[in-house]
């Protein structure tokens, strides 16, 4: 397949949709991706990478991060390929690229095409080229914890000609949410930009978390017993006004993540956590900046008392689901010891424009003193 050459990071009005697990769910499709088939995709992840394979009838293959990494290890996917293995996701955790020369050599070798997992990054750079440039496609979500939050959606970039063109023949097969939908998500939208600040974050999380429960917000996680509505779905108009908007500011946010990540990684010097490592060449644009804790079910709890914005995910090899519920998306205990270690230790900060000097201060106050 032919590719263009464009240095064009995503186009916001072209194929949007109501998430970026649809937009997955869009790219498989294009690729003829169906029953049978497999998917490799990192543990470390969430349920909205397996929940979109699974809605094309495939099996989610999973693959184990590397050692010191958030993202796929090439080796363990060299190991686990299949010959039913149609395409393989690959994300760049919290905005980190992930390893993509060595999973390009794995792909390369057994002709499998790849998708990268876009989500946490926009701007992210592997040795000088920006991260969802190397696949035939990547996507992007823009909900609540992503680099650019404008609502529900999201959207795609396609690098190959020919599957753009079956992915822009398709669309037409997606329809606006209905109105009830549009106006939640309007409202979803408004309230979260008028309560959220990183000082309110653990009440304001508590709150969203009740409202899912009780439907008057859409949550963030679907039921994988069933294929979701979701993905006969375009993104709300207001949304994609937003986003379209949003990203024109996309350099000066870019800007406020990395003033806000130098700081963190500076200053941030506790013995109770440890720093990411970062590979020589790579240049990460945060969506979240990650730490290490070697308690983190103590770290969270304190971060709580304190108010400090302190997230948690992921929190299972396939967050949020637990024990036998991992069952219902392939996944099985033990089959990736690196991501389900990573689970019990990553605690991970905020970047977003929301986040001020005086949150860094507050914030660098807590870590280092927490002993």
């Amino acid at each position: 397949m032919k590719r263009k050459n464009s240095t064009t990071t995503i186009q916001p009005a072209n194929l949007c949709f109501f998430r970026g697990r649809v937009g997955l769910y869009a790219l498989l499709k294009g690729l003829g991706i169906g029953v049978g088939d497999h998917v490799a995709m990192q543990a470390f992840t969430c349920i909205a990478v397996p929940e979109a394979v699974m809605a094309t009838g495939a099996s989610p293959l999973h693959i184990d991060i590397a050692d010191n990494s958030f993202n796929m290890s090439a080796d363990d996917l060299a190991s686990k390929v299949t010959p039913q293995t149609r395409a393989i996701v690959v994300q760049h955790t919290f905005g980190i690229p992930a390893d993509m020369e060595c999973i390009i050599k794995v792909a390369t070798a057994h002709g499998i095409p790849i998708i990268e997992d876009c989500c946490h990054t926009f701007a992210s750079k592997y040795k000088g080229k920006d991260v969802g440039s190397f696949g035939a496609g990547s996507f992007y979500s823009y909900e609540w914890g992503k680099p650019l939050v404008a609502g529900v959606g999201g959207s795609i970039r396609v690098n190959d000609e020919k599957l753009a063109e079956i992915i822009k023949d398709d669309y037409t097969n997606y329809n606006l949410p209905d109105i009830a939908t549009q106006i939640k998500s309007e409202l979803q939208y408004h309230a979260f930009s008028l309560l959220y600040r990183p000082s309110w974050y653990w009440p304001i999380r508590s709150l969203f978390h009740w409202l899912g429960e009780i439907g008057l917000i859409k949550g963030n996680y679907n039921s994988v017993d069933e294929i979701a509505d979701d993905f006969s779905r375009r993104m709300s108009p207001g949304v994609e006004k937003r986003l379209i908007l949003k990203i024109k500011n996309l350099e000066r946010q870019t800007q406020h993540v990395q003033w806000v990540s130098k700081q963190y990684r500076a200053q941030i010097y506790s013995d109770a956590i440890s720093h990411p490592i970062l590979k020589s060449g790579n240049d990460a644009i945060f969506a979240r900046y990650p730490l290490l804790s070697f308690n983190k079910p103590d770290v969270l709890s304190k971060a709580r008392k304190a108010n400090v914005e302190l997230a948690e995910w992921y929190a299972t090899p396939i967050h949020p689901l637990m024990g036998k519920d991992l069952e219902k998306v392939h996944y099985r205990i033990g089959s990736c010891l690196n991501a389900e270690k990573r689970c019990a230790e990553v605690v991970s900060l905020p970047t977003h424009q929301m986040v001020s000097q005086r949150d860094i201060d507050k914030t660098l106050n807590f870590l280092n003193n927490i002993g």
